[in-house]
């Protein structure tokens, strides 16, 4: 059984089916009265780190999945997705796309009937397809702050020495991985996140910027991918299906400005809705649709 939990913190289309489980995160910041999720499980519930939302993000559901993995129905593989990013189950060109609304043709798009448990007879996990950057570690000290991800690949190189060769082989190449979805084993699963919760509990200890959402662990999954493939494990590269369109100027504007307000993120992430708002959107699809191929991923990690 594969089950895929799909990451809600306010009210949207719900996707449920016999492979997507809705869970509401940041449920402990938010009360427990919304009608939306009231047939859904919680991320605050038991072991849990939901207080912790609005700088952990989707990792408060992981890591409740990871405490409470018998309630899921202890799956032999899990995976990630979010209310408005999914994956589409079959091989693409692009890596990226986008459609304005979920509709009654939405498990047709993401082409739902072709994934099943036969997948991983030949693959191993389930990844996005990555994205092309100038190299990992150049893109993270552009958006975010080059202190942090060194302060990452430090902590890793001391305390998980076992994932330092994959960290440097990961940084340095082009691929990169973004959105913290993935499909992994049980045992792969419960290992990542064995990994990126003990680095994250050292790193936000340490970092100069405490109050910042932690896109750093986006950097992490792409380095437990790199660990899992120089393994000798095979991943299934799938492209992400983005729900939503562009956000008029003022919705940017606001955006924007909340961003300077709670300081969760780097300056060029704060201004990152006016980037979006003034760039063709042919130009930004185009970015998005560039991908590396399989092979070129293998070659990276190994």
């Amino acid at each position: 059984m594969t089950k895929i939990l799909v990451l809600y913190h306010k009210d949207a289309p719900i996707v449920k089916s016999d492979l997507f489980e809705p869970i509401r995160i940041g449920a402990a910041l938010s009360g427990s009265d919304a009608d939306w999720a009231k047939d859904m499980p919680s991320d605050n519930t038991g072991d849990n780190i939901s207080a912790l939302n609005p700088t952990y993000n989707e990792l408060t559901a992981i890591y409740w999945a990871w405490k409470h993995y018998a309630k899921l129905g202890d799956p032999e593989h899990i995976g990630i997705a979010h209310y408005r990013r999914f994956f589409i189950f079959e091989n693409r060109k692009n890596a990226y796309y986008e459609q304005k609304a979920i509709d009654e043709k939405f498990f047709d798009t993401i082409k739902l009937g072709k994934f099943n448990e036969e997948v991983f007879i030949e693959h191993d996990f389930v990844a996005p397809m990555p994205n092309v950057r100038k190299s990992v570690f150049d893109n993270y000290c552009s958006a975010h702050h080059k202190d942090d991800i060194e302060l990452a690949l430090e902590i890793i190189k001391n305390s998980q020495p076992d994932m330092y060769e994959a960290a440097k082989k990961y940084v340095a190449n082009k691929a990169a991985f973004f959105y913290n979805m993935f499909v992994l084993s049980r045992d792969d699963f419960f290992c990542y996140c064995d990994f990126v919760f003990g680095v994250l509990k050292e790193f936000t200890e340490k970092t100069e910027h405490p109050t910042e959402r932690l896109f750093i662990s986006e950097v992490l999954t792409g380095i437990f991918f790199f660990h899992l493939i120089a393994e000798g494990k095979k991943p299934l590269l799938l492209p992400v299906l983005f729900i939503g369109g562009k956000p008029s100027f003022k919705q940017c504007v606001a955006m924007m400005k909340n961003n300077f307000k709670d300081n969760t993120s780097g300056f060029l992430f704060k201004i990152k809705p006016l980037i979006v708002y003034f760039v063709p959107n042919f130009i930004l699809l185009k970015r998005k649709h560039k991908t590396v191929s399989l092979e070129k991923v293998i070659d990276a990690a190994k």
